[in-house]
């Protein structure tokens, strides 16, 4: 179930959705929040949420208004969207944590300032790095020998930034730093060697990268600081070594220039399916993949599976009878105990993706808009493939289309009668295919607007497309 909850009366223009600050909070709480945008502080708007246990209300100023997270939500990200009777905003993201909330204080720039508030441990902090050379700094309390992760959510929520983050212990020298994690965030683990304060200092770079390299700011560098001792749950690990197919497995490349390898049995014209998982896990481990036969001869290896997953994958049919093996390793030849992957092997099964062209349609009445969606298909279909639209209020419909075996760009015409009432709500594209034992329904996605992707945003595709319907007022 999607939420859409009344903030004001109708915007006379397209709304304008920047940030949001803070940019989430805890399950169970209630947050006031403030939106960043253009032409919004004499309107007011209608805001939409993905997830219905997150609900908007409207505050009692232009720009603010309130999260509701239920006692019953899941940690995570979810995504909300300002709308109006003519046009809709991009989505932003939206995170709900599990720890108490702390919006930042300032000034905090200094270990003298961060030092007037309580240093404290599993919470998250909300902070907005509102200038250029802003540093924004705050003060954890920590135990000897109990590990603590530190966790900044800022290019990860969308925020225009590339943020760097440093930890000080209590004569400012610096014992930890992070950059870039999977994406351009920033991450650092440390154990303590007393009890005691210590510092974190974050600051941010510009995103799309600048021609200087001084640190930037502005009302739009909204970032979620979680910093927890709590242990993280101990993965069950498996072993390499002989593996029955199908199979899935959980391992870890523990150490530098470590290879995993799993022995397997396959008859000639096995048509098999190889994943790994790692990347998309936010593990460290950048993988690799190949196959070898029994004599040690490489068959066939992958690294990146295309230009938007480091994950590699494998279609691949044994030549032979015999028995062969799945090596998976680091690109870089590093490892840890955080370059874990999850290793996946089954029979071939033709898979199809569909990407939408962009985020939101419009529709005005006795009009027709074209949706635009790119098919890329994964084996060969016993039987046609169709593509549909679905969820469409009333006075709206399009007929489905043929999508072509080898996929390709497709087009859906949605048609309002003259009638139509107006309308603003999410809708879906659905690809159908004629035999449903080899392909189940697959949603079409959008990507979430970004400019420059480095890495992944908490939120990188959504599947509910927005349809506003416009009708012309009568005089």
């Amino acid at each position: 179930m999607l939420a859409s909850s009344l903030i004001a009366p109708v915007l006379a223009a397209p709304p304008t959705f920047d940030s949001l600050f803070p940019a989430g909070g805890q399950i169970g709480g209630r947050v006031e929040t403030q939106v960043s945008g253009k032409g919004m502080e004499k309107e007011t708007f209608l805001v939409w949420s993905s997830d219905p246990h997150v609900v908007v209300l409207g505050g009692d100023k232009p720009k603010k208004f309130f999260l509701n997270i239920a006692k019953d939500a899941v940690a995570g990200p979810c995504l909300v969207r300002l709308h109006n009777e003519t046009d809709a905003s991009p989505p932003r993201i939206v995170e709900v944590g599990k720890f108490e909330e702390v919006l930042e204080t300032e000034p905090n720039d200094t270990l003298a300032d961060a030092r007037k508030a309580e240093g404290k441990m599993n919470v998250t902090f909300n902070g907005v790095l509102e200038k250029a050379g802003d540093v924004d700094t705050f003060a954890i309390r920590v135990q000897k020998g109990k590990r603590v992760t530190l966790e900044l959510h800022g290019y990860a929520l969308g925020s225009p930034m590339d943020p760097a983050m440093r930890l000080l212990n209590d004569r400012g020298v610096e014992i930890a730093a992070g950059h870039d994690t999977h994406n351009l965030d920033p991450r650092i683990e440390h154990t303590p060697a007393a009890d005691g304060a210590l510092f974190v200092q974050l600051f941010a770079f510009a995103h799309p990268p600048a021609a200087d390299v001084a640190l930037k700011g502005s009302a739009n560098h909204v970032y979620r600081l979680t910093v927890t001792d709590e242990p993280k749950p101990a993965a069950a690990l498996s072993e390499p070594g002989k593996v029955a197919l199908p199979v899935l497995v959980n391992g870890c490349i523990s150490k530098a220039a470590e290879e995993d390898a799993y022995t397997f049995t396959a008859k000639k014209g096995d048509d098999l399916q190889i994943s790994v998982r790692a990347q998309r896990m936010r593990s460290l481990l950048d993988a690799t993949l190949r196959i070898e036969d029994e004599a040690g001869k490489a068959l066939q290896q992958a690294d990146d599976a295309d230009k938007d997953s480091l994950d590699p994958t494998l279609h691949w049919k044994a030549p032979k009878d015999g028995e062969f093996k799945l090596i998976i390793a680091d690109r870089f030849q590093h490892g840890s105990a955080e370059h874990v992957y999850e290793l996946t092997v089954r029979p071939f099964v033709p898979s199809l993706t569909a990407t939408l062209d962009t985020h939101a349609y419009r529709l005005e009445a006795g009009k027709t808009v074209e949706v635009k969606l790119t098919v890329k298909t994964n084996g060969t279909f016993a039987g046609k493939i169709k593509a549909q639209a679905v969820q469409l209020p009333a006075g709206v419909t399009a007929e489905s289309v043929d999508v072509p075996a080898k996929g390709g760009e497709v087009k859906l015409t949605l048609k309002a009668t003259a009638e139509v009432a107006a309308n603003q709500a999410p809708f879906a594209v659905e690809l159908v295919t004629s035999a449903p034992d080899i392909v189940e329904t697959v949603t079409a996605s959008y990507a979430i607007p970004f400019t420059e992707p480095r890495g992944d945003l908490l939120i990188m595709t959504d599947t509910h497309p927005w349809l506003t319907v416009v009708v012309a007022k009568k005089p």
